[in-house]
Order: C-alpha cells, then structure tokens, then sequence
C-alpha cells in the first residue's frame, strides 16, 4: 500500500480512451488533474464494464461495481459517454472517465470518496504605483533539493524491475523504485523512490540524485563526487565506495566496514557492540570455568588428559555425540510426553558441553604457558583470551569455535561425563542356571 502524488492526464488522450463523447467534454480544460490521497494498492483489479449512452456517473458506478468498491460521488454527472472496457486497471478507468477536470479522489479501504478539487487562490495583484514584490531568495537547502538540472522532477516516473541484466538510468531521464536481480545498476539521472540491488554492482555517478534510500546486498556500492543520496545507505556483503564531494543525508551502514568512508556514528556504535558482546562472552565463559575447576577439579582432569592425548579422536566423537544428541532430541519431541524431557536434557547438555570447552581452552593454555606456570586458572584465562582475539578473524574464528565445541564434547563422551557415569562390571546382568556362583 502506498500514498500516491498527483498525477496529470491529458484532455487529448481521455478522448481517444472513451470516444468522441468524452471529447467534447474535455477540451475545455487543457489539463485534468487527480489528485489521490489515502492509501492505494499499487495494483489494482481490471474490470469489464459495457455502457451505452449514461451520464458518466452511471459509469463511474457501473466501474466501481465491477472493481468491489463503495463509491461516494460529489462531482456533476458529465456528459453522456459509451464505454466498453476489457480487463483493464480500474483505477485507469476512473482517471479517464474524470479527464473533464481536476478532482479529488479519497480512498478508506474500499470506500472511495470523488469531489472536485478546491481552486488556488488567485495572486494578489499589487497596487498601483508600488513596487513589485521582490522575489524571495532561494536558501541553501533548496538549493540542494534542486536536481541536477537545477529543477526538481515534474514525476515521480515508473518503476523499473530487472532481473539477470543490468540497467542503466542516463542522465536527464526520471525513475521511481528501482530493484535489479543478479545486475549491475548505473544511475546518472534521477530516481525519485528506493534502490535496491542484489547480487550486482552499483554506481551512483557524478550529477544523479537519490531521493529514497539504497540497499545493495551481495555488491559493491560506488557514490561518486557529486552524487547526491537524500536517504538511508545500506550495504551487505560487499564494500562501500564514497567520493569526497558525494552527499549521503541519511544514515550509513555497512557490515564490510562499519565505520564507511564518513566514519558514521551509527557503524561506530555497531563495532562497539559487537566487541562488548564478545568481551562479556569471554568473562562468563572464563568464570563458568573456574567455577568447574574449583568444584571438580579431578573431572576437569580426566577431560584435560583426554583432550591432551587424544584430540582428533575427540573432535570425531563430538561429532557423532552432537548428531546422536539432536536425533534423540527429535525422537523425544514426537510426543507431548517426550517434550519435557529433550527441553531439560538439552539445557543440560548445553552445560555439559560449555564445561567441555573450557576443559580444552585449560588444555590451550597450559600447551603456551605450562613451563611457566602450573595454575589452571591462569591457563584457562590465557586459552579465554585466545579464543576471544581468534573469534574476531573472520571464518577462522567461527571455525575454531566450532572445533573448541566438538572436541570438549567428543571428550565428554570419550570419558563418560568425566566419569559421572561409571562402566558396567564385566559379567554382570548373565542370566539363569549358567551364571557363575560367587
């Protein structure tokens, strides 16, 4: 749904829609002129109406029938007209059935209110014998809210769609929304509405005007000098490119580098965030850890020593662990009964493996620094503070979270929970007259 500007329509082309009828009616008025307020779907239902000789209001009932809408009709009922529509827009129709003048069309829902447009006031004419009025000078923003032709555009223009091709606005030439699919897109006039660009390049060449925003994902964004951007930028996936002398007003964004080429406040704070959130990560993840050590310290021991001698191993067996896990997990939740039970072994299979990484960050730690000093918690601190400068490189730090994960749980399955759970005796549970007596 959208808010639509006025729109002019020609006398000339009313009368070659609805015939001779309409012509006679609209060439008393140079331009038509309606001007829709409320909220409008951008596509509306076609319509097949027959009329024969009715007032236009007839018509413009007979229209509004057809389309599913409650009319209200405050306009004289016009001439008589034959109209005889196939499947089109209803809302064109109504625009030329209403060429003979300017009108005001007010839409709820489906209730559509028609009346005559209100008359300009008529310029005061200045006395006699006094100096005209001197003109009002321009000011700098108004200035700037000119185009690049020094006028802003009379139409807002149509929008354009492309997918798998590139497009190119030259210059001089008037657009709305622009979106292109798996293209380049070249700007040098002006786009009155939103950008928005995925998987191509895109170039805001010197002299183009923006007056929405401009989203691009999976592209590079160019502004060059002398571009103008009236709206919000965000970039995804891709870098941004800022001449010195191009104008953004808006907000800028874009996760390649946050701070942009105007080191925008709102990139800063984004960095920022992220940084405190991986920091504050770090600390509980350390903490959680000490607090394993100091009240288990001999399972800690038994994960570290198997970890230590075997890691591959363990990796192995934390892949196995973790899918075993999720399919239990998935067979528990068929039933309500089963639901309970996979939400609370997954909270405590979450913990389980959060002690397990710490176990192979102490492990960590103890590799760099063992030859200097022997406290595990000093240990865990050095394999935390690796672990949190490793996760800012990308790939590579989500890479070595994942390995961290599935080694401390291939451990933990490797050591039976650190020994929560014990083997079985060897014999036990032989059955009948075959077992041995004692």
């Amino acid at each position: 749904m959208r808010t639509v500007s006025t729109r002019l329509f020609s006398s000339r082309l009313a009368a070659a829609a609805l015939g001779a009828a309409l012509g006679a009616s609209a060439s008393g008025a140079a331009t038509a002129e309606i001007l829709r307020k409320g909220a409008w779907p951008d596509v509306e239902p076609k319509v097949s109406v027959e009329v024969s000789s009715e007032p236009r209001n007839e018509a413009l009932k007979r229209v509004a029938q057809a389309a599913g809408w409650s009319l209200v009709l405050n306009v004289p009922p016009g001439n008589v007209v034959d109209l005889h529509v196939q499947d089109q827009p209803a809302d064109r129709v109504l625009e030329l059935l209403l060429a003979d003048g300017s009108y005001v069309a007010t839409r709820d829902g489906d209730l559509i209110a028609i009346a005559p447009a209100p008359a300009a006031p008529a310029p005061e004419e200045p006395a006699a014998g006094s100096p005209p009025a001197p003109a009002a000078a321009a000011s700098p923003d108004d200035a700037e809210d000119e185009d690049a032709e020094g006028a802003r555009p009379s139409s807002r223009g149509r929008d354009r769609f492309v997918t798998g091709g590139s497009l190119r606005i030259e210059k001089g030439e008037v657009v709305n929304d622009v979106s292109v699919i798996g293209g380049s897109l070249d700007v040098w006039g002006t786009v009155t509405g939103d950008i928005d660009v995925m998987g191509g390049s895109t170039h805001i060449h010197d002299g183009a005007r923006v007056r929405g925003d401009v989203s691009t994902v999976g592209g590079p964004l160019t502004v060059a000098d002398g571009a103008t951007i009236d709206g919000d930028v965000d970039v995804v996936g891709g870098p941004l490119r800022r001449g010195e002398r191009a104008r953004i007003r808006g907000d800028v964004n874009n996760d390649a580098n946050p701070l942009g080429d105007g080191s925008s406040a709102k990139g800063a704070s984004t960095l920022a965030r992220k940084a405190g959130n991986a920091v504050t990560r770090t600390a509980f993840l350390f903490a959680f850890g000490a607090v394993m050590l100091a009240l288990w310290p001999r399972r800690m021991e038994a994960l570290k020593v198997e970890i230590a001698a075997r890691p591959m191993r363990s990796f192995a067996l934390g892949a196995v662990g973790v899918l075993g896990a999720v399919a239990v997990a998935a067979a528990l939740c068929v039933t309500l009964i089963g639901i309970p039970f996979a939400v609370i072994g997954l909270l405590l299979a979450v913990v389980a493996v959060v002690a397990g990484g710490c176990a192979v960050l102490e492990t960590a730690g103890a590799g760099l620094f063992g030859h200097r000093t022997r406290n595990p918690y000093a240990h865990l601190a050095i394999g935390c503070l690796g672990l949190l400068i490793a996760s800012g490189i990308p790939y590579v730090g989500g890479a070595l979270c994942a390995a961290v994960t599935l080694i401390g749980a291939g451990a933990l399955v490797a050591t039976r929970l650190a020994g929560l759970l014990r083997p079985r005796p060897r014999g036990e549970g032989t059955a009948g007259p075959y077992r041995t007596a004692p």
